[in-house]
């Protein structure tokens, strides 16, 4: 890559996720002092607020950070700021409206790029419409790099690699740690992409059929199905069906890893874990929440008025960060399989699973505190260790920014927790 004026960029640093994305780049500068960046937004006001709030909540000076001012809706002003840096850390949402076009400015002019969407239909038609152009231009565009989906996706992998033979299929349940404190709340631009995403869910059947156009193989025994709501003895939580990016994402590397590494692909389900009564809950406010996105009226009311929608949990202010600081997330993922591994990744076992094994996946406040480590993370591999990436450029789901070589010892002992 030609010498570039930044390491990176944080893009969308004056919205809500970006202040602490924004934040945790400065701590990680402040060890790496070698290390140039800057911060980007279409305001110049704004940009010097988050600078002034990153300083005052990390009690670092921050002096060699820049200010960018960049219109994500004008191709030239991406476009210039792609050519200063070599990688993107890309936080404006909803990603159907803007991230296609910060892709594009990156693949274009040679900046890698990593951001924390949770919306299968964009890091789909990204991967559809610009991995070839990317695996070109020597970039990797590596999406869903926040708590959406590297717990899961990271989890899977590993599991997969310390099980003793094949894994035939992972439960994940999503959950808050037993010690976790806070008040989990949900800032609005979070709601507003999952309402889009459901409003237009039939558009991303047409964007699969084109993207995935090899079927992987049919497992001989099916994963054990789940009702909508059922009790984990393994999470010990009540679960109910997860609808995020998870899933999505898993299987995007599933199926890189069985086409580029011959690597037998598992199924994979996900759900949301938490107490009996708020599960029953949820489902009665997922029906509702379902409804309301697919007519266009009550749809323009659900992002008119979150706050009374959902009773608080979502607010366009975002979550205060005091009710932030002392929430942990857990992540529970169980695998079944087999004690031995076929030689044939497509070949299948004719005898039931005989092995269970279960990986937990922690770390602090998922939504803010967590996604700016993973992703921010994410951005040092790659611009660290690039040469160790599993291939030379493309667009790939969250495991796409690990090494290739990365061996297991590395995420934690076989059964112990894996720390985000």
């Amino acid at each position: 890559m030609t010498e570039r004026k930044y390491d990176l960029v944080v893009l969308g640093a004056t919205g809500y996720t970006g202040q602490y994305v924004a934040e945790e780049v400065g701590r990680i500068v402040e060890k790496q002092p070698s290390l140039t960046y800057a911060f980007a937004g279409r305001n110049k006001e704004k940009l010097e607020r988050t600078l002034e709030t990153a300083r005052a909540n990390t009690g670092l000076d921050l002096a060699k950070a820049e200010l960018l001012v960049v219109d994500v809706n004008d191709e030239e002003s991406l476009k210039k700021m792609a050519a200063q840096t070599k990688i993107v850390i890309n936080c404006v949402g909803p990603y159907r409206y803007y991230g296609l076009k910060v892709v594009k400015a990156c693949v274009e002019e040679g900046a890698n790029h990593v951001d924390i969407s949770g919306e299968p239909q964009y890091l789909e038609q990204a991967q559809l419409e610009y991995s070839e152009a990317a695996r070109e231009a020597g970039v990797h565009v590596v999406g869903s790099c926040g708590f959406d989906s590297i717990p899961a996706d990271l989890g899977t992998t590993f599991l997969q690699e310390v099980f003793p033979g094949d894994v035939n299929s992972v439960k994940a349940v999503v959950t808050m740690d037993d010690d976790s404190e806070g008040k989990a709340s949900i800032n609005f631009t979070t709601m507003e992409c999952a309402v889009l995403g459901l409003a237009h869910s039939n558009e991303l059947k047409g964007v699969r059929k084109k993207l995935f156009t090899t079927p992987l193989p049919k497992p001989s025994f099916k994963a054990e199905p789940r009702g909508k709501l059922f009790h984990s003895d393994e999470a010990k939580r009540w679960c109910v069906p997860n609808m995020a990016a998870d899933h999505s994402v898993v299987m995007r590397t599933q199926r890189i890893l069985y086409e580029k590494e011959q690597m037998r692909p598992t199924q994979f389900q996900v759900y949301f874990g938490m107490t009996r009564f708020n599960a029953v809950l949820s489902i009665f406010f997922g029906i509702l929440f379902y409804i309301l996105t697919k007519i266009s009226f009550t749809r323009s009311l659900l992002l008119k008025y979150p706050e009374f929608f959902t009773g608080g949990v979502v607010t366009r202010q975002g979550p205060r960060r005091s009710d932030l600081t002392g929430l942990k997330f857990l992540v529970v993922l169980t695998g079944k399989g087999w004690d031995r591994k076929l030689e044939d990744p497509a070949q299948q076992h004719t005898e039931p699973p005989n092995v269970t094994k279960t990986v937990r996946v922690k770390g602090p406040d998922p939504g803010y505190f967590g996604t700016a480590i993973l992703v921010t993370q994410s951005a040092l591999t790659i611009l660290e260790e690039k040469d160790k990436l599993p291939q030379e450029g493309g667009v790939f789901p969250s495991r796409g920014s690990l090494p290739q070589d990365l061996p297991a010892s590395a995420l934690g002992k076989e059964g112990d927790p894996i720390y985000c």
